[in-house]
């Protein structure tokens, strides 16, 4: 598999501390079938109790112009608890999409910000999207997006390790699972738009 190339760096988690255990998943992503590039997503577990996972997808494409695609999400729990999060979206070298949550210390409030626009958000949040890829959903769960700020909610399908995912706005995603409790195939449409994300089998 080719390296996934990415184009920025951001700094906006910092993270110290002695690595103690890593685990990394990489997908190969199609757009309505055809191969458009890879996600890296990473788990590490930190000091203090602290988890890092982070989505990196890097992916080139042409439906109406050439597009080059970089999204990131970053996320760090603590004792099982949301304490930040990050997401952008990049396409050919413009931020189209940007979202970024935390925690303040000493609270179980968050502060948000999507874009622009700056709020509050005051509930603990104890699992997110991004952990999906290495944790099973419950029967019948809610899953923090960290690109939206919302809660989708989750159903389990009649195929074995097979569950449904519904954001607010009605958009679905199909998440399956190996028998380790490792997403293995994502399926999704954004607009008109079908992806598919499935674990890859080739290793480096």
């Amino acid at each position: 598999m080719g390296r996934i190339k990415i184009i920025f760096i951001i700094l906006l988690i910092s993270i110290t501390g002695f690595n103690l255990y890593s685990q990394e998943l990489v997908y190969d992503v199609s757009i309505h079938g055809k191969p458009v590039g890879n996600m890296l997503v990473t788990k590490k577990s930190l000091d203090s109790g602290k988890v890092y996972y982070s989505a990196v997808m890097d992916l080139e494409y042409k439906l109406f112009r050439p597009t080059q695609m970089v999204q990131l999400i970053e996320a760090i729990y603590q004792n099982d608890t949301l304490r930040q999060a990050y997401f952008v979206d990049k396409r050919n070298g413009e931020i189209v999409e940007e979202a970024k949550i935390e925690q303040l210390l000493g609270r179980k409030y968050y502060r948000t910000t999507r874009d622009t626009t700056k709020s509050w958000y005051e509930k603990a949040i104890l699992k997110s999207t991004v952990k999906l890829y290495f944790n099973p959903p419950e029967k019948r769960d809610s899953v923090f997006s960290e690109i939206t700020h919302q809660y989708q909610k989750i159903a389990k399908l009649p195929e074995e390790n097979r569950f449904m995912m519904m954001s607010n706005e009605g958009e679905k995603t199909i998440i399956s699972y190996n028998e380790m409790g490792i997403c293995t195939q994502r399926d999704f449409n954004i607009g008109s738009v079908e992806y598919s994300l499935k674990l890859s089998k080739r290793k480096d």
